[in-house]
């Protein structure tokens, strides 16, 4: 019955927030496109952006390959951090799992947008890029790492956002914050060391680089982070699923 239910509220929302309308449909995949392509612009027309080591017309790939989980990651975040508050009369007629809401929200998002990915790898083949298609391989357990850790702050933010209303409010700026300090938009190797050495703790950095180390540069290499972000994920994981379940139990009173 929960694998029923989870697909009806993956289908509801990919129904509601993408396919039931043109406008969102067509917005899913023309909002990054149109930040990419300012993104692009600011950063190599304006400022002359540059990638060490790389030509010019490295940049775009540079950003795109990694710009486009970020947006799937980030929105998935925030739709997740409302979704119980949200759904407040299902979570009062019917019995379920309730982390099911936050779970299928994830869900929903990152398929659609995993498509974007899809035809974006695509474009950029087809104007002079060189996509290393079999890092497409590699790269696919990592976005679904970068899910599972979207399904974490998911679960608790969306729990918390039923006793802390300011949440929805405080999001979306860190969200942006978080954004400009991971190395999606540069290369880590521009800032100063110390700089250099804090962002090496963000997940974010891990998730950017091994993307492009696939897809741009067929590296293959193994690291020891590449153990120690997929554990850290998946203990966060685990506990975030113990908080939302123990929380859940006083959702009603608050709903």
């Amino acid at each position: 019955m929960s694998r029923s239910i989870f697909i009806q509220l993956v289908l509801r929302a990919v129904r509601t927030d993408y396919l039931n309308n043109l406008t969102g449909f067509a917005w899913l995949f023309l909002q990054p496109l149109m930040l990419l392509a300012v993104y692009a612009f600011v950063f190599t027309t304006v400022f002359k952006a540059r990638i060490p080591g790389l030509p010019p017309e490295a940049f775009v790939p540079f950003l795109a390959v990694a710009f486009w989980p970020w947006i799937a990651f980030s929105e998935s975040v925030l739709r997740a951090s409302n979704v119980v508050t949200a759904n407040a009369d299902l979570i009062g007629k019917v019995a379920f799992d309730k982390e099911l809401l936050p779970l299928s929200s994830v869900t929903a998002t990152f398929l659609m947008h995993m498509v974007g990915y899809l035809a974006v790898l695509l474009v950029l083949q087809l104007t002079g890029s060189n996509i290393h298609w079999l890092g497409v391989l590699p790269a696919l357990p990592l976005l679904a790492l970068l899910y599972l850790f979207a399904v974490a702050l998911g679960l608790m933010f969306s729990a918390m956002h039923v006793f802390v209303r300011d949440l929805g409010q405080m999001l979306p700026p860190l969200m942006t914050l978080w954004f400009f300090t991971s190395p999606i938009l540069y290369s880590a190797s521009l800032l100063p060391e110390k700089f250099a050495a804090v962002m090496r703790w963000n997940p974010i950095t891990w998730f950017a680089n091994r993307l492009r180390d696939f897809l741009l540069e067929g590296n293959f290499a193994f690291a020891w982070s590449d153990l120690v972000v997929p554990a850290v994920v998946l203990l966060l994981a685990y506990l975030a699923l113990r908080f939302f379940r123990r929380m859940s139990g006083h959702f009603e009173d608050f709903l």
